[in-house]
């Protein structure tokens, strides 16, 4: 298998277990693969707000706003008003939502704690400069 090849087979992998486990999982609430997404880029952005959602995703401002609020009626994404300029609205997931990401986790975990067995730590950290070229590499369309 090639280099190219073993990179689309784990993301294959990882989002169709993502799927599954959604899909079997009544931890996730009947949460769709879109909302997990939107979860996900707030999980990792601290200062996260609509805007930079809307950019992100290249979706219209309005969707996103149409989004966010079902998150946050369904208690799952936290709005807070910006202190300086009360316009910004920052995103943040709720404890509910990071328990379902969490669970999401789980299998990564396993597979981590697996290699860490396996591999000595110059493997890993080869690895981990493999995962960040591949993570940095972003071509514009």
């Amino acid at each position: 298998m090639t280099l190219s090849d073993s990179v689309n087979e784990f993301y294959f992998c990882l989002v169709l277990k993502n799927l599954r486990s959604m899909n079997r999982d009544r931890t996730s609430g009947g949460l769709t693969y879109n909302s997990f997404l939107y979860l996900e880029v707030i999980r990792h952005n601290k200062n996260c707000t609509p805007s930079y959602l809307a950019e992100t995703l290249r979706v219209a401002r309005p969707a996103v706003t149409v989004k966010i609020n079902e998150l946050a009626a369904k208690g799952l994404v936290i709005k807070t008003q910006g202190v300086s300029d009360k316009r910004v609205c920052f995103l943040k997931i709720s404890p509910k939502a990071a328990r379902i990401c969490k669970s999401f986790d789980a299998s990564l975990a396993g597979a981590i704690k697996e290699v860490r067995k396996k591999f000595g730590k110059e493997e890993i950290n080869a690895c981990i400069n493999m995962l960040d070229i591949i993570i940095n590499y972003r071509e514009e369309i």
